[in-house]
């Protein structure tokens, strides 16, 4: 496979976009429950993977399709080029996804509630001649954020509360004499609820960089077309209560807490270097890269008190 084709795949076919959806829900885990010593993760993380892969092909090949004149930027190559594997690939992730999601149905139905809707209506209006949600002005970042919120923090943490709850109740606390069930979160999993929303929110800010020109075409007001000064100033300020909190709030490790600093720092340093002048590759790899670098560093934190320290991560 040639290398622009591989880079492709994994950049535009949104392999990239659905590692960073399952390393930030692996992040949760580890900052709500510790080691995973009591239920196996792999079922909920592989569909959040793929419930990602899914949505985000689906939607880019409903994009491209939906054009009046075909696009013919970077991000639409894949969908332009193989349409039929771009479809089989979207659907069969979301098939597969549905297929896992059934067997903890029980867990995730409530937060499906808020996320499906967001879902569906964000590039097709719930009633013909209404508008879609992003095209609502100043707001289409916020939607995303609040998608992927409920994604990568909710739905792991629902799932694996009933999992650990079946397996404690099922297999005792091994003699443990523990002073609540592992399946109750501990800290610092409360805090990672508004940070995941102010890190998710800071890059679909960003990315309305990449769509300037296209919000415009379609009369959308975002902060980046509108106050692009503005836009980064909010970026830069929602990481700094980020850096603020990790430090402040309680259960974060010393560790812990530098691993998302540099992250969310270097996000800030992505954000003032970000406009609409650069090239899609950009923010294919970098910013969505943010979303990665994240969960690594917090990874590496994890590994280094864990294994090397010998102290509790969180």
């Amino acid at each position: 496979m040639p290398l622009r084709h591989l880079f492709n795949w994994i950049f535009y076919g949104h392999i990239w976009i659905a590692v960073a959806a399952t390393g930030l829900s692996w992040m949760t885990l580890r900052l709500a429950y510790g080691p995973p010593y009591w239920a196996s993760e792999t079922p909920v993380l592989t569909f959040i993977f793929l419930a990602t892969l899914g949505v985000y092909t689906l939607h880019r090949y409903l994009s491209f399709q939906r054009s009046g004149v075909r696009p013919t930027t970077r991000r639409y190559e894949l969908v332009r080029d193989h349409p039929t594997a771009s479809l089989i690939i979207g659907g069969g992730s979301m098939i597969a996804a549905g297929a896992i999601g059934m067997t903890f149905i029980e867990s995730i139905w409530s937060s499906l509630l808020w996320a499906l809707p967001i879902t569906v209506f964000y590039l097709t209006p719930p009633i013909k001649g209404w508008r879609r949600l992003r095209d609502l002005p100043y707001v289409k970042a916020l939607w995303v954020a609040w998608a992927w919120t409920i994604m990568t923090w909710d739905v792991p943490v629902e799932v694996m509360r009933d999992a650990i709850q079946t397996s404690y109740v099922e297999n005792g606390s091994g003699g443990l004499n523990l002073p609540i069930t592992p399946a109750s979160p501990q800290l610092p999993f409360p805090t990672e609820m508004p940070l995941r929303f102010l890190f998710t929110l800071s890059i679909a800010l960003l990315f309305d960089f990449r769509d300037v020109v296209l919000d415009k075409s379609q009369s959308v007001k975002t902060a980046a077309n509108q106050y692009p000064v503005l836009a980064k100033s909010i970026v830069s300020v929602a990481m700094t209560i980020c850096i603020i909190t990790v430090f402040r709030a309680d259960g974060y490790s010393t560790a812990t807490a530098w691993a998302c600093t540099m992250a969310y720092g270097t996000t800030i340093l992505v954000c003032w270097a970000t406009n609409d002048q650069r090239s899609e590759n950009w923010y294919a790899t970098v910013v969505n890269g943010m979303l990665v670098l994240l969960p690594v560093l917090v990874g590496l934190a994890y590994y280094y008190d864990w294994y090397v320290v010998g102290s509790s991560p969180f």
